[in-house]
Order: C-alpha cells, then sequence, then structure tokens
C-alpha cells in the first residue's frame, strides 16, 4: 500500500508542473521574446508585468517600457543570454534570487544582475518586482 502511494505520488509529480517550474519556463519566453524583438515582443513583455508591479527607478514600469520600446520593439538586441538560475518560494511569491543577464546591443555590451519576484495573479505568473544587484559601495 505504501509503495503504491509513493508511486502515485511520484507519478503525479512527474506529469504536473509546478509554480516554481512555470516561473523558470516564463523567464525563458520572456528571454526568448526580447531575442525575437519586434513591437509584439516588447508588448508580450510588458504584459508580463503585474497590474500591481512595484519595482522603482531604474527598473520602473515606466523605465520597462522605455527600454522595451527602444532595445526590443527595434531590434537592437544582437545577442542576449542567461545564466543558471533557480526559484524559490518566498511567502506567497516565487523568486529569481540572482538572474544574469548578458546582452549585447548595438555594438555595446552589458551585464546585468537582477532579482525578480513572480507573484500569481489571474491564474498567470507575473512579474511585481525587478531589482538590481549593486556591487561594491
Amino acid at each position: 500500500m505504501v509503495a503504491l502511494a509513493v508511486g502515485a505520488y511520484l507519478l503525479v509529480n512527474w506529469f504536473v508542473t509546478s509554480d516554481r517550474e512555470r516561473v523558470e519556463a516564463e523567464v525563458e519566453r520572456l528571454v526568448s521574446l526580447a531575442r525575437r524583438g519586434g513591437e509584439g515582443a516588447a508588448s508580450e513583455i510588458l504584459d508580463a508585468l503585474a497590474e500591481d508591479y512595484r519595482g522603482s527607478r531604474p527598473f520602473g514600469r515606466d523605465d520597462i517600457a522605455a527600454y522595451l520600446r527602444r532595445y526590443v520593439a527595434q531590434g537592437k538586441i544582437r545577442e542576449l543570454s542567461t545564466g543558471g538560475f533557480k526559484t524559490l518560494w518566498d511567502g506567497e511569491e516565487i523568486l529569481v534570487p540572482i538572474l544574469r543577464i548578458d546582452a549585447a546591443v548595438s555594438g555595446a555590451a552589458y551585464t546585468l544582475i537582477l532579482t525578480v519576484r513572480f507573484a500569481e495573479r489571474d491564474g498567470a505568473w507575473k512579474v511585481v518586482d525587478i531589482t538590481r544587484w549593486r556591487m561594491g559601495r
């Protein structure tokens, strides 16, 4: 009986995607959209922000919209990659504590280290906050 219960548990977990896996897939989808570029991609990325998004400069909603118009909508991103990343629960939210973004944009290269928070909104996992790690002082 115990073996049957353990087997059923493992089978369900094998077929059912966890919320953390959904968030990981959403991060990958957003990166893929940014690579693709264009107005539609920029709009989809902006739609990934929750209505109650709480990020502030340089990652406030208006800042992100401006970056998307300038770089993604105009297809200026030449290369974009992330290092490996993990997700973890933080209360009711799922946190990507360290997300490294390497980008080549119109001849310049950038590396950002971000912390991204997701929360479930209307049945989907939406970005509720983005902050940048600051190195040094």
